[in-house]
């Protein structure tokens, strides 16, 4: 559980890096990192849903 909410905090951290100009990248490369930070996302979500589920 701790690498995917890690992965998914440094996926966060390089979209919005690009999203404030610290670093330029293609087109391709962008949109590619758009959808891998929202698949982390929602893994991450889909892991803490289970875990809450069996709590109750």
């Amino acid at each position: 559980m701790t690498l995917k909410i890690v992965k998914t905090f440094l996926s966060i951290f390089l979209v919005f890096m690009y999203y404030l100009g610290f670093w330029s990248a293609k087109s391709s490369i962008k949109i590619t990192l758009f959808f891998i930070m929202i698949l982390f996302i929602y893994e991450v979500g889909i892991v803490t849903g289970k875990k809450q589920m069996n709590k109750n």
